[in-house]
């Protein structure tokens, strides 16, 4: 394969892989973080290297290297912001539902899959940051690995939604009538005794 077959192929993943995750980001975070822009901006330097006046071969090859390093550091960034804004959603998730038994939603079936699917999502994150150092293609897999987790988190939870709110409703209507149970219990126990202090 030659360095304008390989530009070709760089372009391709920019396209198929790259350009959908960064429309996930943007739609997710509502904004474009300024670091893939600075690793964009690296990936297309590279690129137009290529074409400079008197340009060597080998030199062509260095810069077509450089650009796919930028290519999977560029997927690899997306990946660490989605799965960070996942986790994120996650979080906000369980704060939500903090004084709801999540054990009880499907008939039980939610909270072991919601949880063992949290679990390995952090772990398939942690997994990813150590073998960054080490092997990048094996971190790109951990890291989308995660990715792939957590998209099944959030499905996991849409389908339950309708549940959780019907829970968080039955939630405060019995929290609202413990709550007049209380204060009716009170008054009671005041007209008891001011009537009791009446007969004697």
């Amino acid at each position: 394969m030659n360095e304008t077959e390989d530009i070709i192929g760089l372009y391709r993943d920019y396209n198929t892989v790259i350009k959908p995750l960064i429309a996930e980001i943007e739609a997710r975070m509502e904004q474009f973080p300024l670091p893939l822009f600075n690793e964009i901006r690296a990936l297309h330097d590279h690129i137009a290297r290529c074409y400079s006046d008197g340009i060597t071969v080998e030199r062509k090859s260095e810069e077509v290297q450089k650009a796919r390093r930028h290519i999977v550091r560029i997927i690899l960034d997306c990946y660490k912001y989605l799965n960070l804004t996942l986790h994120e959603s996650l979080l906000l998730f369980e704060r939500q539902t903090k004084n709801i038994d999540l054990t009880v939603l499907k008939n039980g079936e939610f909270y072991p899959k919601y949880r063992s699917l949290r679990i390995e999502a952090i772990q398939a994150v942690r997994r990813a940051k150590a073998l960054e150092s080490m092997n990048l293609d094996s971190a790109l897999d951990a890291y989308q690995e995660s990715y792939n987790l957590y998209t099944r988190i959030e499905t996991l939870i849409d389908e339950i939604l309708p549940d959780v709110h019907w829970a968080r409703v039955r939630f405060t209507v019995r929290k609202g009538l413990q709550i007049l149970l209380w204060l009716l219990s009170a008054v009671a126990s005041g007209v008891v005794s001011i009537l009791l202090a009446n007969l004697f």
